[in-house]
């Protein structure tokens, strides 16, 4: 029997071709879009490009999300070249003298914690409210952005997690730094020293995204640009990992070192913009370097290693997460398994079919519900999310898909996908759980405007009209309430409710939110909007 060491010695590279050929047969059975391929390996640079009727060019340029942080971390590691930023120094000392902060440990944060998730911030702005859903970033303005520093509570134990505040936070005191605008700066001090005319926040040539098969908006991250703003091609994002390679030949040989350096060691190995995993090469280990995104409509990853001096960019136009392909690639590993694309639809969506109650092995329960604008589902305690269809009984939503299953032609269940989980979920009754709420016709009280704090950094916002009230939580789109108590508000099928709080005094003081049964409580705030200039 041989040995672990010899089946090592034995284990065959996979070849090139391989990875061509799962990215040919994505486009071919629809899983992918159009993906644009760049692979250096030594002095050798090729591309491939990929798509059906049509496929991207050298210049063709992708929505890259948060492969943005590389940028915003390259330009940390410049700017602390130049000596304008310290990496440890508190941000106090970045932010305008002006702004008072509500929260002092929000002052202490690091550049190097905003650039490695290390901040405590919430995942989302909580005053993240958009105008538009399609596009939910788009009019997150400076002005938002400083308001949420000026009145935002840290929690005593603040989780490490993915942010977009981090990033975009770090990108505008970089510009405040030097005076200047992000966009300006980076264009200044990053883009044109590397050579990279493709790469920029406008939509010039930007390729048109889909996600589950059907076209979506861009994505614009007004004052968090530099969390996930930036736009580039295949033939700049190259020119971006060559340098990487071999910095020595790079008007930033400095930051490109520093920004690869890794700044918090352990299970979260991160540089400047950097994931850092040590990947095992004979007796010896070698740190692999790569970031993926993917945004409504996009996907990305980037990656290289120095120790055989190989990088990869994988754009595609579509949200298929290209990240497993891409760190098995520069593992000379065995690509994955494409992502399922379903079946079309082949009978029209009998939409009574489905509604009712159903519970997930291991306990949680959820309602489907039907309307005239289609279906939606709603676990407890939380907003419900509207439902699309992708097949015959698979729909999907915000967050999750669900795959429904039959027995004799009759709905019984549903396996609930979740980032990949996938778990089954019985049908406890036919008909969706509701409380019959008749309408009053009562004028709205004008004090019940305002904003609400829930647990959780999530930002209920009410706008009050002349019979009914619009009820905004942060990142989702406003819904109509219309009141069938004094003080007591509901949607028109019953996944949201509120009662209004008062003093003894007769001041509104909070709300009572209940979704799908599970009732959250959140205090009035008020929220001070500096003047910074």
């Amino acid at each position: 029997m041989l040995g672990v060491a010899a089946v090592v010695a034995q284990a065959q590279p996979v070849a090139l071709d391989a990875y061509r050929q799962h990215l040919q047969h994505g486009v071919d059975v629809g899983a992918y879009s159009q993906v644009a391929a760049g692979w250096l390996d030594g002095g050798e640079r090729q591309t491939w490009f990929f798509g059906h009727d049509t496929q991207p060019q050298l210049a063709s340029t992708f929505e890259i999300g948060a492969a943005t942080e590389i940028f915003t971390g390259l330009l940390l590691a410049q700017a602390a070249y130049e000596g304008k930023v310290r990496l440890q120094n508190p941000v106090r000392e970045l932010l305008p003298k002006q702004l008072t902060l509500a929260d002092p440990a929000l002052g202490a944060i690091t550049p190097q914690q905003l650039a490695t998730h290390r901040a405590g911030l919430p995942a989302l702005p909580p005053n993240l409210l958009p105008a538009n859903i399609e596009d939910p970033y788009a009019d997150y303005s400076t002005q938002n952005l400083y308001a949420l520093l000026a009145n935002y509570h840290r929690p005593e134990i603040a989780s490490s997690e993915y942010s977009t505040l981090d990033a975009g936070l770090l990108g505008e005191l970089l510009g405040r730094s030097y005076e200047k605008s992000y966009a300006n700066l980076l264009d200044e001090k990053i883009l044109k020293p590397l050579g990279l005319q493709h790469t920029g926040f406008d939509d010039d040539g930007l390729l048109v995204g889909h996600a589950r098969g059907e076209v979506v908006p861009h994505w614009h991250f007004g004052a968090l640009a530099g969390a996930a703003g930036l736009r580039s091609s295949v033939g700049d994002l190259l020119a971006l990992l060559q340098q990487n390679l071999r910095p020595q030949d790079s008007p930033l040989r400095a930051a490109l070192l520093l920004a690869r350096q890794a700044q918090d060691e352990g299970a979260h190995n991160a540089g400047l913009g950097w994931n850092i995993v040590e990947v095992p090469d004979g007796e010896q280990s070698w740190p692999l370097l790569w970031r993926a995104s993917r945004t409504a409509g996009f996907a990305t990853f980037l990656g290289f290693r120095t120790d055989r001096q190989q990088a990869l960019v994988l754009l595609g136009n579509s949200d298929a997460d290209l990240t497993a392909l891409g760190l098995a690639w520069l593992q000379q590993q065995t690509p994955p398994a494409l992502p399922e694309s379903p079946p079309p639809l082949t009978k029209p969506i009998a939409w009574d079919d489905y509604p009712g109650l159903y519970k997930l092995d291991g306990g949680a329960e959820f309602v489907v519900r039907s309307n005239a604008h289609g279906m939606n589902v709603q676990f407890r305690g939380q907003p419900a999310q509207m439902l699309r269809a992708v097949s015959d009984d698979a729909f999907t939503g915000e967050s999750l898909a669900l795959a429904f299953t039959r027995e004799r032609a009759k709905v019984s269940g549903v396996i609930v996908d979740v980032g990949g989980v996938h778990v089954q979920a019985r049908r406890l009754s036919e008909h969706a759980p509701a409380i019959t709420r008749t309408p009053i016709q009562a004028p709205v009280a004008a004090d019940l405007a305002g904003d609400y704090l829930l647990q959780g950094a999530t930002l209920v916002r009410i706008r009050s009209g002349e019979r009914t009230l619009a009820l905004q939580m942060t990142a989702r789109a406003p819904l109509r309430l219309q009141a069938f108590a004094p003080d007591r508000y509901t949607d028109a099928e019953g996944s949201c409710e509120v009662a209004f709080q008062r003093s003894s005094k007769g001041a509104v003081t909070g709300l009572i939110l209940s979704l799908a049964g599970i009732d959250r409580t959140a205090s009035r705030v008020v929220w001070t909007v500096p003047a910074i200039t």
